[in-house]
């Protein structure tokens, strides 16, 4: 009986609490420096997109280098073959 009456009473203890409003110049003042920490400047904005393009033409040219590459060395390999006539080796020679 006392634990009940113990808990009613905490749980009664905010019925005569009253809502205090803020002062109005201090929660302008608050509300503006809340809106200008979340916004991001221009600046940022165009280094990330200047760093998002060198990244990307980087990586277009590194797969074309490498494809022409590949190109070369397969067209290397498959003219000594047909130069020494010899498709496979063959081991009792």
């Amino acid at each position: 009986m006392e634990t009940e009456n113990w808990i009613n009473e905490i749980l009664n203890s905010s019925d005569g609490i009253t809502k205090v409003a803020p002062d109005v110049d201090l929660f302008s003042k608050i509300q503006m420096k809340i809106n200008n920490q979340n916004s991001i400047s221009k600046q940022w904005i165009w280094i990330a997109a200047a760093s998002f393009a060198l990244l990307l033409s980087l990586n277009v040219k590194f797969i074309f280098r490498n494809k022409t590459k590949t190109t070369n060395e397969t067209e290397s390999v498959i003219s000594s073959v047909t130069n020494n006539s010899q498709l496979y080796q063959t081991d009792y020679e």
